[in-house]
């Protein structure tokens, strides 16, 4: 078969295209990738079921294993490409890394821990990745700690106050819209519909009063909203909702509490500003970032930020290459196998084997591709086989081969009148020798193609299954990340979900080139 494939005349045509040079090289790329990965993890399996290594703590066979990725390396949520970040992302990091700590050395005291070393072993649980816990003894440890639980707690109140303030402002803000569409009522309105926009807006008026007070009462003597009177908002509010909306504080009114809002919340980000530093620089002593090649891995890992679990993007997005992969060539091949078998038998034998093949593909075709395959995949919840690649496997496999079955029967008709073919029936050739031996082989180029878009189908199959809950429960995945990343692209972080876009989007623009190359260089219909 590989013979004649090369001295096919399109073989030299398809060499010739340099974009398909291309994107063979970017698909060995991922090959190697998806190897490497599926070759870590055999260490790692090799070696526990043995007991004579562990990998985990590895900084090159460790990095890329589903252990490692699963595991946090960081705060939640860091960006990517070792950018600054926003204060607030800030804030709650060092948050994250302080409440670590402490729980840290909350356990060393439980279980009596005194040496630096000791401790390291006792909790590892507590290490992110390759960065570590201070090798320190736990009682200076917890000394630095309590010396910075000050500017902890201060930091705890400068985001409890920056939350009320924005709320204070988002009340501020919806007002005049309440007023507006109290306002818009007409004299169709019936009364319960103008009590409660009455309601409604004397409500958000008294909130903003109320939310004044609270504020003032815990701010400092010199902080812009100490100055406002929240009594003629209150006033105000209850006024309304008595039926006098002529009652409605002052667009002045509501234009200076908003001013100082705004002022009182450059304060808090002034005292962000003071305190952060400090809190990371007092992190950056307790919990030190590696150093080596230990801190080689972990700036790679890094590299395109943390999700929401802290766990590596970057490392998640790479090991979900081994799921694409792994998944596309598995049911690219079954279904070009059992496509061409089929299709062959059907276009060779024909009678009743024609018609059964073309009633099943008919049928299966009539049903929508999402449904099904969202039906088959849905029949294995609840098994042993939940969540594993096996579900997608069958399912893909099982829907993918009909396009294969089509192409092929097509030209088996086509062969099958050939005079090559009617020479072997007469030499008396079996018809099973001689279309395993002689027809099927002249259509291994349609095979090489229907494996290249079948691959593709695969691998965004895949990700919409996992996607919407159907394929991979545990592990790494594409479609995993891209779901996972739906609270984070509502919160404006875009890393997890660009990540895995982009290397699928090369996989499958590779192998798109690729597609187009091999129907170009091998299909009857488009070579010239």
């Amino acid at each position: 078969m590989f013979a004649a494939l090369r001295k096919h005349r399109g073989y030299v045509k398809f060499r010739r295209n340099r974009a398909a040079m291309v994107a063979l090289v970017i698909i060995a790329l991922y090959a190697a990738l998806a190897g490497w990965v599926i070759f870590c993890e055999s260490v790692r399996w090799a070696g526990r079921q043995t007991g004579l290594w562990s990998v985990s703590n590895q900084s090159v066979l460790g990095l890329l294993t589903a252990e490692s990725v699963s595991q946090p390396i960081g705060a939640d949520s860091e960006a990517g490409l070792f950018l600054s970040q926003s204060e607030v992302r800030r804030v709650d990091q060092v948050d994250y890394y302080l409440k670590r700590l402490t729980t840290a050395l909350d356990a060393a005291e439980r279980r009596e821990v005194a040496s630096p070393g000791e401790g390291r072993t006792a909790f590892p649980e507590f290490a992110l990745g390759a960065r570590e816990i201070a090798d320190r003894p736990p009682a200076e440890l917890r000394a630095r700690l309590d010396a910075v639980r000050p500017l902890s707690d201060e930091l705890t109140a400068l985001k409890l106050r920056r939350i009320r303030i924005a709320n204070l402002t988002g009340v501020i803000d919806r007002i005049p819209a309440a007023q507006q569409g109290l306002n818009a009522l007409g004299e169709s309105a019936t009364e319960p519909d103008r009590t409660r926009a009455r309601n409604a807006l004397g409500d958000m008026v008294e909130d903003a009063g109320f939310a004044i007070q609270d504020l003032a009462d815990s701010a400092p003597a010199d902080d812009p909203l100490k100055a406002l009177d929240p009594l003629p908002l209150l006033d105000a509010g209850e006024a309304i909702r008595s039926g006098k909306p002529d009652a409605m504080p002052a667009p002045e009114l509501l234009a200076n509490a908003r001013a100082a809002a705004q002022a009182s919340m450059q304060r808090v980000a002034d005292g962000f500003s003071k305190v952060l530093p400090q809190l990371e620089s007092a992190v950056l002593e307790l919990m030190p970032m590696p150093t080596g090649l230990a801190g080689l891995s972990h700036d790679i890992q890094m590299l395109l930020g943390t999700d929401r679990a802290g766990r590596s993007i970057l490392m998640r997005g790479l090991y979900s290459a081994k799921t694409a992969i792994q998944v596309g060539v598995v049911v690219a091949l079954a279904a070009v196998l059992i496509g061409t078998l089929f299709g062959a038998a059907a276009g060779y034998f024909g009678g009743w084997t024609d018609q059964a093949v073309i009633w099943l593909y008919s049928t299966l075709s009539s049903l929508p591709q999402l449904v099904l395959l969202a039906v088959l995949a849905f029949m294995f919840l609840g098994s042993r086989f939940d969540g594993t690649l096996i579900p997608i496997y069958v399912a893909l496999t099982l829907t993918f081969w009909i396009g294969t079955a089509r192409v092929i029967r097509g030209e088996v008709l086509k062969i099958k009148e050939l005079e090559y073919v009617q020479a072997g029936k007469a030499i008396g050739f079996s018809r099973f020798y001689i279309l395993l031996r002689h027809i099927i082989p002249n259509t291994s180029h349609l095979m090489f193609i229907q494996f290249s878009l079948l691959f593709i189908g695969a691998v965004k199959t895949e990700v919409i299954l996992t996607f919407l809950g159907l394929g991979i429960k545990d592990g790494a995945s594409w479609g995993k990340m891209i779901s996972d990343s739906q609270p984070e692209v509502i919160n404006g972080f875009f890393w997890q979900i660009g990540a895995a876009t982009v290397l699928m989007l090369v996989l499958v623009l590779a192998f798109n080139v690729l597609s187009d190359a091999l129907q170009d260089a091998f299909d009857p219909k488009h070579v010239g």
